[in-house]
């Protein structure tokens, strides 16, 4: 009985309090805030980097199963230190479909969104289109035989090097590395 009329009492005696001194209690607070704002928006901007690591794992996570898998790609890919950059070779024979060879959904890539692609395709037979997909975007690197370099810079959201067959017999050569864009 005596615990059920503890804390009523407490309570009223806490309200009691504050009623009397709101001014002075609002005034206190709000100097509290004045003298604390830089150390406010230091702790309010590591919560929000915290947030932004945490979310940028886990669509890392997701993006990981994104990229075609090893051993379902035609040819040979060395990851770099992330999806986004590495080298792949492959020759197709009659190749049908697509395979996402690097990239990911990062909302900040933690080594930089500077890149460049150097690629060689050689088709033989059939269709190719090597793009690159931003957002949902499709921006063509190749589609006929040839070799090129392009730099670009990833955003958050779809990121990915695709090449796309039909019919496609020939061979792709591709080495993505950090860039040195400057905006």
């Amino acid at each position: 009985m005596i615990r059920k009329l503890f804390f009523p009492a407490v309570l009223i005696l806490v309200l009691i309090g504050f009623a009397g001194c709101d001014a002075d209690l609002g005034a206190g607070i709000i100097k509290e805030l004045e003298d604390n704002q830089d150390g406010i928006r230091q702790e309010l901007g590591e919560l929000w980097d915290a947030f932004l690591e945490e979310a940028n794992e886990w669509s890392e996570s997701a993006a990981t199963f994104s990229i075609t898998d090893d051993p379902d790609l035609v040819g040979n890919r060395e990851k770099g230190v992330d999806n986004y950059v590495g080298t792949y070779k492959a020759d197709y024979s009659e190749f049908d479909g697509k395979e996402y060879i690097f990239g990911g959904t990062s909302l900040k890539r933690q080594d930089g969104s500077d890149l460049c692609a150097v690629y060689s395709l050689t088709i033989q037979s059939g269709e190719a289109r090597l793009y690159r997909m931003d957002g949902c975007d499709e921006i063509i690197l190749a589609d006929t035989s040839g070799e090129g370099t392009y730099e670009f810079t990833i955003h958050a959201g779809k990121n990915f090097i695709v090449l796309d067959g039909t019919q496609f017999t020939g061979s792709l050569t591709l080495t993505v590395n950090p860039g040195n864009r400057e905006e």
